[in-house]
């Protein structure tokens, strides 16, 4: 698992490199045009992991944008997972190029797609609201929508909005769907992280120990050094799901403490863990997720991160126990294999085919 999140990291890395190629490639004749753009984040103001209020934005624009100065064209955001940035979208998954074929097709009605940064220090924040890492949720459904529909041709209206995301990213499409009701009317949730609280994301897991073990930023330091990536996510994710700051140089509180060696759960502190995992929140969520134009779910039977598989078939059980309508793809593949595949032959479509075109 550590292996797999290095290489993660090193991918990240080499993206940024190649962003610039990437941009150049994507627009030419009736091709569609990526922009890359600044976005003020107040909704990060004040955050203790010295993430920037000025964040990067990719945004493609469908080919025919320029031309057609006075039609105005739905919006999808797409949110990508931990250690990544954008450029996974742009290079890795090849998402212009896709979203040009499809649009040559018919296969989509033409729409911007708005690619946001959402990493920090320890990965990402999760798309949540954080006293420690930011406010991410507000970031993307007021600062982010807002900066984008004032400064685009948008249907600037829930019907013409949908979100898409990928592992940390399909966790945060849900999250904003149930706590950021009436942004988004489409949602499509890719190999979601962090629904349920076992296997790799339960407390069993050693590197909730070694995070827990911090008490320095030095501490932190030795963490990158060593490449332990995943104890690097269990710090990212207790100060996403961190409802106060403490301490430095964590500042969460971890809901457990060691002793002899072992994690020995907080039961309270455990059960406000659990509340705030989307399986908790369908039951208070379930009217204005019924109102969605679209909810699905999409998942690799092979996921290298073991509590997705689970945590992604116990969310579409509680969805239908709560009669929300929604779709749940399984399908034969892994956490990253299939990602720009099935966005192309499923996902876009799929969500193309419910977003609202006219405004």
């Amino acid at each position: 698992m550590q292996r797999f999140l290095c290489a993660l990291f090193l991918v990240s890395l080499l993206i940024l490199g190649m962003r610039e190629a990437s941009v150049a490639q994507s627009s030419s004749g009736t091709a569609g045009r990526v922009v890359e753009i600044e976005v003020p984040a107040p909704a990060l103001a004040g955050n203790l992991l010295g993430t920037s209020e000025i964040q990067e934005v990719a945004v493609y624009l469908p080919p025919s944008y320029e031309s057609d100065a006075d039609r105005r064209y739905p919006a999808t955001y797409l949110l990508h997972g931990i250690f990544d940035d954008y450029g996974v979208w742009l290079t890795i998954e090849d998402v212009p190029a896709r979203l040009d074929r499809l649009i040559a097709k018919k296969a989509i009605p033409e729409m911007l797609v708005i690619m946001p940064n959402a990493g920090n220090k320890y990965g990402g924040g999760y798309y949540r609201n954080s006293p420690i890492s930011g406010k991410w949720a507000d970031y993307i459904a007021d600062d982010l929508v807002g900066h984008v529909d004032a400064e685009f041709r948008t249907i600037a209206s829930e019907a013409g909005r949908a979100v898409v995301g990928h592992s940390m990213g399909g966790y945060g499409a849900l999250h904003l769907a149930i706590n950021r009701p009436g942004v988004f009317s489409v949602v499509w949730s890719m190999s979601p992280c962090c629904l349920a609280a076992t296997d790799d994301f339960g407390f069993g897991n050693d590197a909730w120990k070694r995070a827990a073990r911090v008490e320095a930023p030095e501490d932190i330091e030795d963490l990158l050094a060593r490449k332990d990536f995943f104890a690097i996510a269990a710090l990212g994710i207790v100060s996403a799901f961190s409802t106060k700051a403490g301490e430095p140089p964590v500042y969460a509180d971890f809901p457990f403490d060691i002793v002899r060696g072992e994690v020995l759960l907080d039961d309270a502190a455990y059960d406000r863990y659990l509340d705030a995992l989307p399986i908790r929140q369908l039951r208070r969520a379930r009217d204005n997720l019924r109102r969605l134009r679209g909810l699905g779910l999409g998942v690799g039977l092979g996921d290298q991160f073991l509590h997705i598989p689970p945590g992604t078939i116990e969310l579409s059980q509680q969805l239908g126990s709560e009669r929300i309508p929604h779709l749940l793809d399984v399908y034969d593949g892994d956490h990253r294999q299939k990602v720009g595949e099935r966005l192309e032959t499923l996902v876009l479509p799929w969500v193309g085919a419910r977003i609202s075109p006219v405004d």
